[in-house]
């Protein structure tokens, strides 16, 4: 079922690591769940906001045929340098960077739309299983379907981050930190070599 696809595909982001994370976190950890729950609702939006501007901004082309198919070899050839950068040099300086200046819900709730919406990472990640998914349900219906899953799944992961925040703090020690973007690395090298296989094999 594509919504189920789509909710695992959500899910299995939790490998990416940016901003928004240690923004989630540090929200979290130093204001309560209420502001983290909406710094995570602002992602959330931002979100949807990037998947319809990316739908709709290559509409025409997605209908195209083997426009999906470079769609999905380009965000897996990211995932790949990703995936690189973070074992050749893991950001544990992100966590120490974030700054918190937000002092309302919806303070928090456009912090999290803010950071999540300029990274232009995002956009080409989006990209990309935007049109691994166009390979393989087509651009119909079942295609909303699955980027509902999605975006469901990245929401849900991003309240557990908020629910658990304080058993996650640890994360945040910079030489666990390196382990965790080096872990991630790893997954990101898998994910973008699965996109890669979707594109050359369709």
């Amino acid at each position: 079922m594509p919504f189920l696809e789509g909710y695992a595909a959500g899910l299995a982001l939790i490998v990416l690591i940016g901003p928004v994370l240690f923004v989630l976190l540090r929200a979290t950890l130093e204001r309560g769940r209420g502001p983290g729950f909406a710094v995570a609702l602002g992602i959330f939006v931002s979100d949807i906001v990037a998947v319809l501007l990316c739908t709709f901004g290559v509409a025409r082309y997605l209908q195209s045929p083997g426009v999906g198919r470079w769609l999905a070899l380009g965000g897996g050839a990211l995932l790949l340098g990703f995936g690189v950068r973070y074992l050749a040099a893991p950001g544990v300086e992100a966590a120490q960077d974030v700054k918190l200046d937000p002092r309302s819900w919806l303070g928090f709730f456009a912090r999290g739309f803010g950071v999540n919406f300029i990274n232009p990472f995002v956009f080409m990640v989006w990209i990309g299983i935007i049109g691994a998914a166009t390979l393989r349900h087509g651009y119909d219906l079942d295609l909303a379907w699955f980027l509902t899953g999605t975006l469901l799944g990245i929401l849900t992961l991003d309240c557990l981050k908020v629910v658990f925040a304080h058993r996650i703090r640890p994360l945040l020690a910079p030489r666990v930190l390196k382990i965790v973007f080096r872990v991630s690395g790893v997954l990101l090298v898998g994910f973008g070599l699965r996109l890669v296989f979707v594109g050359v094999v369709g």
